[in-house]
């Protein structure tokens, strides 16, 4: 049996290291022709088939070692989340409204779809060797989300932009039924961490790529107003709120008996650059999560600690980036009492919420507000809430399928940490707190969830999953004695 178990193991290390060699052979090639990517085929094709290519390699390698150790292939389906989980990414691009509304999309927008299609096809792959993967899709705790998918590609029918509600409401559909899956293979603790650790992956790519393009400034300056936004090629909010979850991810994964020292010097990564990033909701939201992270455990100490090292980020920030001078032009411009502009959205939007109060104008249709309200304040593209881009998309009924999906979370959690469970299921527990708080505060600025299904509102319908995995943690109480 052991000598059997050994020549497994053999042929698994020479199959990955010929998968390495096969795919940095992919990697090389793909590079090369980036270079002269004019004169044969466009940069984004290349780079879709690179990742196609290095993908279903890492399928060949999930399902072969699931076969030959008689496990469980939740590793295959960890790997189809955290490609569309990263997918945010992979392509950086300016779409503008009045050219979207017309048809006219960037050429990495249609590359960014194909990866959701490739995530699609590993989940068919997998959905043939696991056909009860979907059970209690509709059902359960999981229903909410569910709902609001199909509600949503329902309400493509009457949203402004067919096509481009119809892409979005696909990644969405696909995302609640991927994660449904997820759940089936989340038997023990350690399966969760496992879901965790695919999820730090992805975030890690999710931080790392805009961090890397600031290094390359955008000469032409499309992707921003000033110096910060430029160098960034992306509003500073989106890199700060990923790069907090990342960091909380990463504190909620960390196991204090095996002391794993990756983990916490990624969560010190994630917090620096959710600082340097500049997104001020996200800071507040990142460093207030942060803190009930370690609250709620008790951990004075380690509270002191965390608030001693914002504190010298922060000095660092202000110091040796271009963070004091963003900041300094944001408090002069006048905009700190509007919540830069956002009440003024809030208030010019509401007539049209309440034209299509119950139904709403369609999902994702808050991406074409500024076409069909001119004037609407700074060109916004969402509702800057995530409680209103669901009341602005998909009406009352998507508001309260929204609503239950926190719901649903937040009672889990709740009931998971007030019982007598183990310390890892407590600090998963409170973890997953923290995750979900910074996920609620970044929403309430910014259409972090309701709206595009973007890697924060997938965290936000996976900590439905989480929680009610943490929930089955939870002891039975014992019968009460009749009279």
């Amino acid at each position: 049996m052991q000598a059997t178990q050994a020549r497994t193991l053999r042929r698994l290390d020479f199959n990955w290291r010929t998968i390495t060699i096969i795919s940095a052979i992919c990697g090389v090639t793909s590079i090369f022709l980036g270079m002269v990517a004019d004169e044969l085929v466009s940069a984004e094709m290349i780079t879709v088939i690179a990742i196609t290519a290095g993908f279903m390699l890492l399928l060949g390698y999930c399902a072969a070692r699931s076969r030959a150790l008689r496990e469980r292939p939740k590793w295959f389906i960890f790997s189809v989340w955290s490609l569309l989980l990263a997918s945010d990414q992979i392509f950086s691009y300016v779409d503008n409204a009045s050219s979207s509304y017309e048809s006219q999309f960037a050429f990495a927008a249609y590359a960014q779809a194909a990866i959701w299609l490739l995530a699609g096809i590993g989940f068919l792959v997998y959905l043939l060797g696991n056909p009860d993967s979907l059970r209690g899709l509709f059902s359960g705790q999981y229903k909410w989300g569910s709902w609001f998918s199909l509600i949503a590609l329902l309400s493509v029918a009457y949203a402004p932009q067919v096509s481009f509600s119809l892409a979005w409401a696909f990644k969405l559909c696909l995302i609640v039924v991927i994660l449904q899956a997820i759940s089936k293979q989340l038997l023990s603790l350690d399966d969760v961490s496992a879901f965790l650790l695919a999820s730090i992956v992805a975030f890690a790519f999710l931080v790392a790529a805009p961090s890397i393009r600031s290094l390359f400034p955008d000469p032409t300056g499309q992707y921003g107003q000033n110096e910060f936004e430029t160098r960034l090629r992306e509003g500073p909010t989106g890199l700060s709120a990923a790069a907090g979850t990342f960091a909380l991810l990463a504190l909620t994964a960390y196991r204090p008996e095996k002391k794993s020292k990756l983990l916490m010097v990624l969560a010190i990564a994630g917090m620096a650059v959710m600082i340097i990033a500049g997104g001020k909701a996200a800071i507040v939201a990142g460093i207030l999560s942060g803190m009930l992270f370690f609250g709620l455990q008790k951990r004075i100490g380690a509270t002191l600690g965390f608030i001693g090292g914002i504190a010298a980020i922060f000095w660092f920030a202000l110091e040796f980036t271009p963070l004091s001078s963003y900041m300094e032009a944001y408090t002069s411009s006048g905009q700190v009492s509007s919540l830069t502009g956002r009440t003024e959205l809030w208030a010019f939007v509401w007539p049209a919420i309440k034209q299509r109060i119950i139904q709403g104008h369609g999902y994702v249709s808050s991406r074409f507000v500024s076409v069909a309200m001119p004037g609407t304040p700074f060109q916004a593209g969402h509702m800057h809430n995530g409680f209103l881009e669901a009341l602005y998309n998909n009406g009352l009924i998507g508001l309260f399928l929204i609503v239950m999906v926190h719901v649903v979370i937040v009672s889990n959690l709740w009931k998971t940490m007030r019982a007598n469970v183990s310390p890892r299921v407590q600090r998963l527990a409170i973890g997953s707190m923290a995750i979900y708080t910074n996920l609620l505060i970044n929403g309430m600025f910014n259409a972090t969830f309701s709206g595009r299904a973007g890697a924060p509102f997938m965290m936000l319908l996976a900590m439905v999953v989480l929680s009610a995995r943490l929930a089955k943690e939870v002891p039975a109480q014992a019968p009460v004695a009749a009279w």
